[in-house]
């Protein structure tokens, strides 16, 4: 049986960017992947309905909101701290994956999960990353490739577990062995719940509220996972920049746990966020589908192909950044975001379409690093090289085995 062939248009220039996520938006659809992912969720959905769904979450993420959730993310980084050993090898990217998923529940969904608790919600939402796995992505949707199979199973899983959280809060109590934090009234749940009951313009249909959440709890936390996965990894190969990252953390914080107030005086801290972020964007690559056909440059992409906004490829352009393998946060110690062509660094997209949580996740990005870099030093104990598996996400192939050793 000969397969059909698969063309997908590949963009990798900031003006291109601009003109699919700005100047000509409309021509680049959503692709039916995520709506097969996300189903009536906000990273899926389009026009009114979109804009729609919006407007009802987009105060959760407001700056004057977030600034609370600081004293939450420090919290849930300790807890998870001490489960730690020092001289024990550990996979920091699943490591900072059941801590950014810890403190997502804790700050949107109003419950602290225990370390452990999370697994198994954890490893059902991570095979929501399987329909976008580069050997079965691109084959066509009725092929059964086993990633595709494990894409099925954890869908189902998660949809599960959503309707649960979504019967316990209607319920008014929280799960077996779960606490409840300070945001239960005005979590991403009681948001949702609200939308349930509402009329007019503020209405989610229940399909729509379970999508959200589904699409809330993949969202956010799978990528500010992969962020701070890769700044240790970074921060390991360069001891220079790490020691004096250690150094920054002893004078600003002086031993006492990080804050949100502290964060504008955390400056190569914050550099080394931006940094990851551009040589290891958690969304490597944007895809569109066109809707009708459309001219690039000099060339005219049909109707209803697939195009990917190659974001990782712009992010490591020497047209556009010095040595741009290099990982050097300095780079941004002046006004480099300034200098930057439009959409030349677009970790979390661009346009109307920038990512509702970009805030919130520099904010908890910056204060897990911190938090574990005032007591703990993370070594390198795995290969020479590390092989990237890009899905929706970055991830690695084999993990980042670290040794964590107390400072």
């Amino acid at each position: 049986m000969e397969l059909p062939s698969v063309e997908v248009y590949v963009l990798a220039h900031p003006e291109f960017f601009e003109q699919a996520l700005v100047t000509d938006i409309d021509a680049f659809g959503k692709t039916d992947d995520f709506q097969r992912v996300f189903g009536n969720g906000m990273l899926s959905t389009e026009g009114e309905q979109w804009t729609r769904q919006r407007g009802i979450l987009q105060p959760l993420f407001h700056r004057d909101r977030i600034g609370g959730y600081g004293e939450y993310m420090v919290d849930a980084t300790q807890r998870r701290l001490g489960t730690w050993v020092s001289d024990e090898i550990r996979d920091i990217e699943s490591e900072m994956q059941d801590l950014t998923l810890e403190i997502f529940f804790a700050t949107l969904f109003g419950h602290e999960l225990q370390p452990g608790e999370g697994d198994d919600l954890r490893e059902a939402s991570a095979g929501l990353n399987k329909w976008f796995e580069p050997t079965s992505w691109l084959l066509p949707n009725w092929i059964p490739t086993p990633a595709r199979r494990q894409f099925d199973n954890s869908a189902k899983r998660l949809r599960t577990e959503v309707r649960r959280l979504l019967a316990e809060y209607d319920e008014g109590s929280d799960s077996e062995g779960s606490q409840t934090t300070a945001f239960q009234h005005e979590t991403l749940l009681s948001k949702l719940h609200e939308a349930l009951e509402a009329s007019g313009q503020d209405h989610l249909s229940l399909e729509e509220v379970e999508d959200q959440m589904l699409t809330m709890i993949f969202a956010g936390y799978e990528t500010t996972a992969a962020a701070l996965g890769f700044a240790w990894y970074s921060l390991a190969l360069n001891p220079d920049v790490r020691q004096a990252f250690h150094d920054e953390l002893d004078t600003v914080l002086d031993g006492r746990p990080p804050t949100q107030a502290d964060v504008a005086d955390l400056d190569l801290t914050n550099r080394i966020v931006t940094e990851t972020l551009r040589l290891y964007p958690p969304i490597h690559t944007i895809p569109r589908q066109t809707t009708q056909n459309v001219d690039v440059g000099e060339y005219q992409i049909p109707a209803n192909e697939e195009v990917h906004l190659s974001t990782i490829s712009v992010h490591r352009d020497e047209r556009f950044y010095d040595d741009p393998l290099e990982f050097r946060p300095d780079r941004w110690a002046g006004n480099l975001e300034e200098e930057l062509p439009d959409h030349a660094f677009i970790p979390f997209g661009g346009g109307r379409r920038t990512c509702v949580g970009r805030e919130f996740a520099r904010l908890e990005a910056t204060l897990v690093l911190a938090t574990i870099g005032q007591h703990w030093t993370l070594d390198w104990a795995g290969d020479d090289t590390i092989t990237i598996e890009p899905e929706i996400t970055t991830k690695t192939k084999n993990g980042l085995p670290m040794r964590v050793q107390q400072r």
